[in-house]
């Protein structure tokens, strides 16, 4: 331990410390300020567009990113795997960074973009010396074991770097020849271990991973047993050794032909010297984030969660639409072509239904405009048509800044993709009254386009695509059969994932409308009456039934 000299009294220092943590703890991502799925006890560091390229350039190791979204499914399940890989990596700390990137706020639209991220989870590898070029290399799975494989060959590729030895010993190394090539300047080894690597096999790779935290020992790679001879041990059968800086070498066993085990036996050697991990890894495990609420929120929770009559908010609908402007549209790169037809697809939809107030509408109908002469854009200049398009215009267009019917009752759930389902539904009922805006299936192509082209949830995006060919959704002919298909596909959706660890247990994943709430929309043997079922969604997502509650105004908009 470093002496500390003219120290303030131990308790105040503890008292210190104490307060340091709880303040850490109450803030997960010291990045954005914002909740998080990981913390630094998870051994990943958040960061943003203001600090990621930062950390690719400045840190001297290898790094790995994972980009995400808070609402996507897949992340939300990923993240313990994801957490258990990190925490299984700390022993690498001397080589490898692990950070985490949430797409899904509007401040790191950017950074998401300019890595041409578009589906989350998204796993890159970046190289010890980063200089702005590329956007990493794929890690193509989630499994654990192929995740380390992966990174454990990409770091072997920097050869000698960070005084770790990759290349086998020559044919003739020795004792006094290998001691020589470790007394240099910065290498504090004390122990050279010698580990038998057979062609085609990365245990001696992987054992020099798994001995990190041992600074007091390098690891060798032995490609042929008989070079054991040379350091005095009878190669046959040899595969594990370690020598000192004396010369004295010592045969060892290992429970079982595997890296972990090699590294086991190396370590039991150095305890017995009074070697320990540095630094020593970690047992504890990361807090769970909680749920702060305000006074209005509470209230918001409460009365959700009261039930009554079914009600769609105007904060849910007018959330959507923002964070579709803000957040998912402007990530793509460029976009042209199919892409490009999406997007005005989605435009057009939203000009002609959406619920917003008159700046809503203006904004709308002045994207829509400038998207139909073009025929290409990027990402970066959609989101600046936006932003200026929004400040010309008089007040805030989007007045919401919470959900309320998508609310959850705990981080992470609902949110933004409930608000999206909330979102389609009320556009397919809407664009099925009178004056006939759009043509029967525009709401349902212009949702497909979008979660083809757009969605930043790989998982969502796939099962809806591949729902979508299943259930022909380009045959769909009518503005009912419209409302109707969209329900259908919910319903499914909500089968699927119901028990899912993404459902809110305060809001399970039903089959709906339930009976309680249209008993004539099912019989006895849960049979959809299905005239019946449209009846009640034309109610319920009607213009009519938007409730202002949660807007910062009591009309909802001046």
């Amino acid at each position: 331990m470093i002496p500390i000299r003219n120290s303030l009294p131990f308790a105040t220092l503890l008292l210190l410390l104490l307060l340091a943590t709880a303040k850490a703890r109450a803030r997960p991502n010291e990045a954005t300020g914002e909740a998080s799925l990981y913390d630094e006890a998870d051994n990943v560091i958040n960061a943003d567009t203001n600090t990621l390229r930062n950390h690719l350039a400045t840190v001297p190791k290898g790094k790995l990113v994972q980009f995400i979204n808070i609402f996507c499914g897949d992340c939300q399940r990923f993240a313990p795997t994801f957490k258990d890989v990190a925490r299984d990596l700390y022993k690498w700390q001397r080589v490898l960074s692990i950070y985490a990137v949430d797409c899904a706020q509007e401040k790191n639209v950017q950074i998401c973009r300019d890595f041409q991220v578009l589906k989350t989870p998204t796993l890159r590898y970046f190289p010890p010396v980063y200089t702005g070029n590329g956007t990493g290399i794929d890690i193509p799975t989630v499994k654990p074991n192929e995740i380390k494989d992966l990174l454990a060959g990409y770091l072997a590729k920097e050869m000698n770097w960070n005084l770790l030895y990759f290349d086998p010993l020559r044919s003739d190394s020795n004792a006094k020849t290998t001691i020589g090539d470790h007394k240099c300047p910065g290498q504090a080894a004390e122990y050279i271990a010698l580990v038998l690597q057979p062609k085609g096999s990365n245990i001696g790779r992987d054992t020099i991973f798994e001995l990190l935290p041992y600074p007091a020992v390098v690891v060798r790679l032995v490609d042929d047993a008989q070079i054991f001879a040379n350091f005095g041990l009878t190669p046959q059968g040899q595969k594990l050794a370690i020598l000192d800086l004396a010369g004295n070498v010592q045969a060892l066993k290992a429970a079982q032909e595997t890296s972990q085990a090699y590294a086991a036996s190396i370590a039991e050697y150095l305890a017995q010297k009074g070697h320990t991990p540095v630094p020593p890894l970690p047992t504890t495990v990361a807090p769970k984030v909680r749920t702060v609420r305000n006074k209005e929120q509470q209230a918001i929770l409460a009365t959700v969660l009261r039930g009554g009559p079914a009600k769609i908010y105007r904060a849910d609908l007018e959330q959507a639409i923002d964070k579709l402007l803000h957040i998912e549209l402007p990530k793509a790169d460029l976009i042209q072509g199919s892409n490009l037809t999406a997007l005005r697809d989605i435009i057009a939809v939203l000009r002609h239904l959406n619920p917003l107030n008159n700046n809503g509408q203006e904004l709308l109908t002045n994207l829509h405009g400038f998207l139909l002469p073009i025929n290409r854009l990027t990402g970066s200049e959609f989101a600046d048509l936006v932003k200026s398009t929004e400040k010309k215009l008089e007040g805030n267009v989007f007045k919401a800044k919470r959900y309320v019917g998508c609310i959850a009752s705990r981080p992470f759930l609902r949110g933004f993709t409930c608000s999206l389902w909330t979102l389609f539904h009320y556009l397919t009922v809407a664009a099925a009254k009178p004056p006939y805006y759009l043509q029967a299936g525009s709401v349902l192509s212009a949702i497909h386009g979008f979660a083809k082209h757009f969605f930043g949830c790989r998982d969502c995006a796939d099962h809806f695509l591949a729902l979508a060919e299943r259930k022909h959704i380009d045959r769909v002919t009518d503005h009912d059969a419209e409302i109707l298909w969209l329900w259908e596909a919910h319903n499914e959706v909500n089968k699927r994932l119901a028990g899912d660890t993404t459902e809110d247990p305060k809001f399970p994943k039903i089959q709906f409308p339930s009976k309680k709430y249209c008993p004539a929309c099912s019989n006895e043997n849960s049979h959809w009456n299905r005239t019946e079922v449209l009846k009640y969604l034309k109610i319920i997502y009607d213009n009519k039934n938007l409730s202002p509650y949660g807007l910062p105004t009591t009309r909802g908009y001046p």
